[in-house]
């Protein structure tokens, strides 16, 4: 079994780094697709924390400028992916260690399954998460069929199979949720595309926030 990381960055410190170094050693590929009007630095830290993993990074840029267009960068991501299977790495998911690897171990478990999601913590603070996305579950381990492919506007788009049907997991019967967590850290970012001006419509207020077993440090 194989599997590449996708990842559509523009500006992600201060995480960026860690993030993509953290998933690395298990990837065949990493595919990275950063903006050209990246501004924070991203491309010098994904350099540095990857120098020893260069080897497997396919680096591409976009310039686009409506949101169909980042839903393209998507696709062109997946169609340069060789791999079994696709991890859909946003540019602030960070996997502990365990976590991933106890995901990697059902991939192929179940040769009928085209997907698997699972649901984060999302971060307030390094102390704390969002208790109200305790129900919130990600698509994010894709089996790369020769179709796979994302429909709607990014950063709504969600892939679908090879019939057009979306890879939900209430949807989609071949979409199964795994009980493991990853950390989601877009509140704690420097910057997000909830601070862009197109992307009122998305900001939400926090929920209950709970505490976690241990700080998160990444």
């Amino acid at each position: 079994m194989t599997i590449s990381s996708n990842t559509l960055v523009k500006n992600g410190m201060p995480f960026i780094g860690k993030v993509l170094r953290q998933v690395a050693p298990y990837m065949k590929e990493i595919v990275i697709c950063i903006s050209e009007r990246s501004s924070d630095g991203t491309e010098v830290e994904i350099r540095k924390e990857l120098k020893d993993y260069w080897h497997k990074v396919v680096w591409m840029t976009e310039n686009v400028t409506d949101k169909m267009g980042l839903t393209e960068c998507q696709n062109e991501m997946t169609r340069r992916s060789t791999s079994d299977w696709i991890l859909f790495l946003s540019d602030d998911d960070y996997w502990p260690q365990d976590q991933l690897e106890r995901c990697l171990e059902e991939l192929d478990k179940k040769p009928d399954v085209l997907c698997y999601a699972v649901n984060p913590y999302q971060l307030i603070d390094h102390e704390h998460h969002d208790h109200t996305w305790r129900k919130k579950f990600f698509t994010k381990f894709l089996r790369n069929t020769s179709n796979l492919h994302y429909v709607g506007k990014w950063p709504d788009e969600l892939p679908a199979d090879d019939d057009g049907k979306k890879l939900y997991w209430k949807w989609h019967d071949k979409v199964i949720v795994l009980p493991y967590r990853y950390y989601h850290l877009s509140y704690l970012k420097d910057s997000s595309f909830r601070n862009e001006p197109w992307a009122n419509a998305y900001s939400h207020e926090i929920g209950r926030a709970i505490r976690l077993s241990e700080p998160f440090v990444p």
